[in-house]
């Protein structure tokens, strides 16, 4: 039975930091994955930091972590309804921290660059944290009808028994909110954008959840099964700008793909998100996150 990386399910921490990397043009196989062995064990060093290592598809490739016989699609882009879009924006790897402390953050970050600035440049980086109740900039608590539980790890991992068991494919996004836009709604007219109810995030009901909310658009079944992920993201921001790093595992890249679909308006029912009025996606990058004994054969 493969091992999941502890920072999947790890306990959300105040501070986190993202960085996305693309792989230099020289950067041979050998030599990148001699770098990769050095941040595993890097991280592993950090007693009071949570991390996710998630890699693109070329650096799967490059790097065996992700079994020949599993799928796995780089990012397209989508091209929506009414001139929004998701953009491209695929990165190679994917390196999550999260701790109590803002400044061992950003030393581990640091660290992690110069660990990889050999062989990869960084070409995003989000600084982000958490704000009251686990509330978006919006105000609205997000991921409240996260899977907890035996159904978050069903949920988020490959079962065992299947090729790459214990891993999971990531989504991340960064989402530019228009707050000016959004905080002129009334609260009723900014829940029925949403979906929930603002103060205690009670998902609306019968005739008042309209069929253009955000929930009634990411909440969907195939064949029965509800198409769940597990969510991750932070709020991120200065106050020129300031959005969302939207950040998630599932154990099927196709549910990431099926939600933007819907949100932005491409499936067979034509109805867009109104949370696109109110927020735009700037990257768009999917990952593989290989177990931890995946990992360990790096190091071997």
């Amino acid at each position: 039975m493969a091992v999941a990386q502890p920072g999947v399910f790890a306990p959300t921490e105040a501070h986190h930091l993202a960085l996305e990397y693309t792989l230099l043009t020289d950067a041979d196989a050998d030599h990148v994955q001699r770098h990769i062995a050095k941040l595993i064990i890097l991280l592993r060093d950090q007693t009071d930091i949570h991390h996710v290592l998630a890699f693109g598809p070329a650096l799967c490739a490059m790097t065996g972590v992700m079994p020949a016989s599993r799928p796995f699609n780089a990012f397209e882009p989508i091209h929506g309804l009414d001139g929004t879009s998701a953009p491209a924006t695929q990165h190679d790897l994917l390196v999550w921290i999260q701790g109590p402390a803002r400044d061992h953050v950003f030393d581990t970050a640091l660290a992690v660059d110069a660990s990889l600035r050999a062989v990869m440049a960084c070409v995003l980086e989000v600084s982000g944290f958490v704000r009251d109740e686990s509330r978006d900039l919006t105000g609205f608590i997000d991921g409240t009808a996260n899977p907890t539980g035996d159904l978050m790890v069903e949920t988020a991992l490959i079962p065992d028994g299947q090729s790459g068991e214990g891993g999971a494919f990531v989504l991340t996004q960064k989402w530019k909110h228009n707050l000016d836009a959004f905080n002129e709604l009334s609260v009723p007219d900014q829940e029925q954008v949403i979906g929930r109810t603002k103060d205690d995030s009670i998902e609306l009901e019968g005739d008042d959840m309209p069929d253009n909310s955000h929930v009634s658009r990411t909440d969907v079944a195939v064949d029965g099964e509800t198409q769940r992920i597990y969510r991750r993201s932070f709020p991120y921001g200065s106050v020129a700008e300031h959005g969302l790093y939207f950040l998630a595992f599932a154990h099927d890249q196709g549910r990431f793909d099926l939600q933007l679909r819907r949100m932005y308006g491409v499936t067979d029912d034509g109805i867009r998100d109104r949370i696109t009025d109110f927020s735009a996606a700037l990257t768009g990058s999917y990952f593989f996150a290989p177990s931890s004994d995946c990992l360990d054969g790096i190091l071997a």
